[in-house]
């Protein structure tokens, strides 16, 4: 393992690329607002790790259809996870953070361990990045995302992303009534005019 590249540093060899690496994140987020808001039930039914999968897929779908045949930038997948290798000298993975201090959520896998290292083999001599989302407490808007560079527990820098998505529909958070951990929640948009009329009324 080499010691990580300084923050401009890695803004330079990004430079050309993040905006197109900010577009992942936002087209692949556009697509679940727009699955919500075409079946809003679907913001009462699906648990946040539901959720989690889809963006995660639409975001893999976007980061090898956007990096297809650049000169400089290699896509290759490692035990299923789709990685963006920049100049041969940062290789960078998408994730979901869990908390504004960004750290990213999942089962912390041997490979997500040498991840957050920067010793993931084969790869050693790459700094290691993470460009990561946010969700709001809605689950149905952002509240950040970013690019950050860890090395193990500790947090080295962050870069912020620029997002053009819109501001979240206002939704209620709604727990699952199954007994499960209060982390996994679903939401729920606000009711319309005609589904309080409805509800007045007795109307089902």
């Amino acid at each position: 393992m080499t010691q990580p590249i300084a923050a401009p540093e890695a803004k330079q060899v990004l430079s050309p690329h993040l905006e197109a690496i900010s577009a992942c994140i936002d087209r692949a987020w556009k697509r679940w607002r727009a699955l919500v808001d075409e079946d809003p039930q679907l913001g009462l039914i699906l648990s946040n790790r539901s959720r989690a999968s889809i963006v995660h897929d639409c975001i893999r779908y976007e980061a090898k259809t956007t990096f297809h045949g650049k000169d400089d930038v290699h896509v290759s997948e490692k035990r299923g996870v789709t990685l963006l290798t920049f100049s041969d000298k940062i290789v960078l993975r998408f994730k979901k953070f869990r908390d504004e201090k960004m750290r990213t959520s999942g089962i912390p896998t041997q490979q997500s361990r040498d991840f957050s290292a920067q010793v993931l083999p084969g790869m050693e001599e790459l700094t290691h990045l993470v460009a990561g989302y946010l969700p709001d407490d809605t689950g149905i808007g952002l509240h950040l995302a970013a690019i950050t560079c860890s090395l193990d527990e500790d947090q080295l820098w962050v870069l912020d992303l620029d997002l053009g998505f819109d501001q979240a529909v206002p939704a209620v958070p709604v727990p699952l009534a199954t007994g499960q951990d209060q982390t996994d929640t679903i939401v729920r948009s606000k009711p319309t005019d005609r589904d309080q009329a409805q509800a007045a009324s007795g109307e089902r």
